[in-house]
């Protein structure tokens, strides 16, 4: 990208070097109709011109082939048409860095309740995701404690009575 612009910057270098020889010294260079050509800076680099395809659409097309191209309905890229999207560019963007002084610069009671109003959502969203996870858990638990309790009533409970008075309860005396 940088060598784009740095061959852009050449070819209208060139071409306002060669327009302040054709012109006279007290009228100013109009480029607005020339062409966008970039030159490749090694000996024999070739060069190519910036063109409009045919469905709108931009490409390079090498100097020798610009016959062709024309013929086939390229139209060239002109410096007025670079021009025009360069200042387009510009006025978005001071557009934009307007909009941003704006919206910083809002009274901060606005902002204050803007900001609060997300943070409510925010601690909303929290708390329902907490209380979704303590239900999960809650019947996680309530599932281990059913299992547990399963797991005992299935066990046969075997008691270790020791009596020393037979009177009271003979069938555990019958041993003894």
């Amino acid at each position: 990208m940088k060598s784009f612009f740095t061959y852009l910057c050449a070819a209208l270098l060139c071409a306002s070097a060669l327009a302040q020889t054709e012109t006279k010294p007290s009228e100013s260079p109009s480029y607005s109709n020339y062409s966008i050509m970039l030159v490749n800076p090694v000996p024999s680099g070739g060069a190519v011109v910036l063109m409009h395809n045919p469905k709108n659409g931009i490409e390079f097309i090498p100097v020798n082939n610009t016959k062709s191209a024309l013929d086939a309905g390229y139209v060239a890229v002109r410096a007025a048409e670079l021009a025009e999207f360069i200042s387009a560019l510009k006025e978005e963007n001071a557009r934009l860095t307007a909009e941003n002084v704006r919206l910083l610069s809002e009274s901060p009671k606005e902002s204050t309740a803007t900001q609060s109003q997300a943070d409510l959502v925010y601690q909303q969203r929290v708390r329902a995701a907490q209380q979704a996870a303590a239900e999960k858990a809650a019947k996680r638990e309530q599932m281990i404690q059913t299992w547990l309790m399963l797991q005992n009533m299935n066990r046969s409970q075997t008691l270790n009575v020791n009596v020393t008075d037979c009177s009271k309860f003979p069938a555990t005396c019958v041993g003894k």
